[in-house]
């Protein structure tokens, strides 16, 4: 190492060396303890997905349930049919793909990890 060392100005540059190399490569107790640290960096990001899915799935169930309220409605007061389902193909127009791309985003996401673990532990 001493003749390294003189070859390269240090004994700290081998090292450095050394240690870069050790890291190039994972062992299976590294790369579960990496998973781990990636999971808890995802923490504040599921929190998020969390309440926009909420939001959006709130506002487009309540738009749903006004129109079939307004639609029973409509037994008793006849303009209220034509209103009811205006209302319901506006809510299918404005909301219905970003509800669909927001829950088929959260949902997803999870049968996805399902499926990866599925396959990585028949391997």
């Amino acid at each position: 190492m001493k003749i390294l060392g003189r070859i390269f100005g240090s004994d700290k540059v081998i090292d450095h060396a050394a240690k870069g190399i050790d890291k190039i490569f994972f062992t299976k107790e590294e790369k579960a303890a990496s998973w781990v640290n990636t999971l808890k960096a995802y923490e504040p990001f599921k929190l998020a997905q969390r309440l926009i899915a909420l939001l959006v799935t709130t506002v487009y169930l309540f738009v749903w349930i006004t129109s079939a309220a307004m639609f029973i409605i409509s037994i008793w007061l006849d303009p209220f049919l034509e209103a009811s389902k205006q209302l319901a193909t506006l809510n299918n127009d404005t909301l219905g793909l970003p509800f669909a791309l927001i829950t088929g985003f959260y949902f997803g996401g999870g049968a996805a990890e399902g499926i990866m673990d599925k396959i990585m532990k028949k391997k």
